[in-house]
């Protein structure tokens, strides 16, 4: 399984070479099976983006061709009926961050349309995020209009990324955002 610890999506069809000869410079970029799908390995996510954010800032054509960057902590492959329980397992360090904040799971599913149904796969890490916390004496609420924090799903097929974004991530670099 190739690694990876980007999902980069295009703002448009038509121009994908123009990005990948963009983006190359910077990591290990490869094209997947899904139309306007990237995944990228960088040395380090947080320098990559402070890059793409002074480029486009000083030059208005950078990254035109870029819609969306999830920076990913935890890549996985799976099966689709052990999904949520492996999905759950990859955002246990992430709970705790979660205590007393508006949050919301969002799952960006590329492949095996059908076999995991992306509003039932949320409700159920929303689930066990709110439980956890629950053992551990704390809340959290979910908040889908001004939320502190986003627990991101992204497939690829049978391989996931999931990353935690915050509200302040998000605020400071545009171009990383759910759907």
């Amino acid at each position: 399984m190739w690694e990876f610890n980007l999902v980069v999506t295009m703002a448009s069809e038509g121009r994908f070479r123009h990005l990948m000869e963009e983006l190359k410079p910077h990591g290990d970029f490869h094209r997947t099976d899904y139309l306007g799908v990237v995944i990228g390995r960088v040395e380090d996510p947080a320098a990559f983006l402070e890059t793409v954010r002074e480029k486009t800032a000083r030059q208005l054509i950078a990254f035109q061709d870029l819609g969306r960057v999830i920076p990913v902590e935890r890549v996985f492959p799976f099966r689709a009926e052990e999904f949520v329980e492996k999905v759950c397992e990859a955002i246990r360090p992430y709970i705790d961050h979660l205590a007393d904040k508006g949050f919301y799971v969002r799952l960006e599913r590329r492949g095996l349309k059908g076999r995991i149904v992306s509003p039932e796969a949320e409700r159920a890490v929303d689930a066990y995020i709110e439980e956890e916390l629950g053992r551990l004496g704390k809340s959290a609420r979910i908040d889908f209009d001004h939320p502190d924090a986003v627990v991101v799903v992204e497939t690829i097929g049978d391989r996931c990324g999931v990353a935690f974004l915050t509200r302040e991530l998000m605020e400071r670099y545009p171009f990383v955002r759910v759907s």
